[in-house]
């Protein structure tokens, strides 16, 4: 009998391959150029700040033995970039809200 995981890597390419034909060939166009402008709506800006502060890395882990006080530095780092990262999810969660609520269809 062969092992679970060659059974799912054989699986999955065909699995893949059969839902991909359920696709929609066309694709849909996000904003329907051809509606006059004055019913067109315009979304509001995201958070600006959002971006950049989930891109940023985890703190550098020097490649070389550590001190207590090393270790104390890279986890306090990596503690308030968690926080930072956490709110900045929430801004971008309350946007996505706020633009779901304001502008999609009931």
């Amino acid at each position: 009998m062969r092992s679970p995981t060659i059974r799912a890597a054989l699986i999955l390419p065909f699995l893949a391959i059969s839902l991909a034909a359920c696709v929609h060939s066309e694709p849909v166009p996000a904003l329907d150029v051809s509606a006059p402008a004055e019913i067109r709506v315009i979304l509001p800006e995201p958070p600006s700040d959002v971006a950049a502060c989930l891109k940023r890395s985890f703190p550098e882990i020097p490649d070389r033995a550590l001190s207590t006080a090393d270790v104390v530095r890279i986890i306090g780092r990596a503690k308030i970039q968690d926080r930072a990262k956490t709110a900045c999810g929430l801004r971008a969660l309350a946007w996505i809200e706020a633009v779901h609520r304001d502008f999609a269809k009931p």
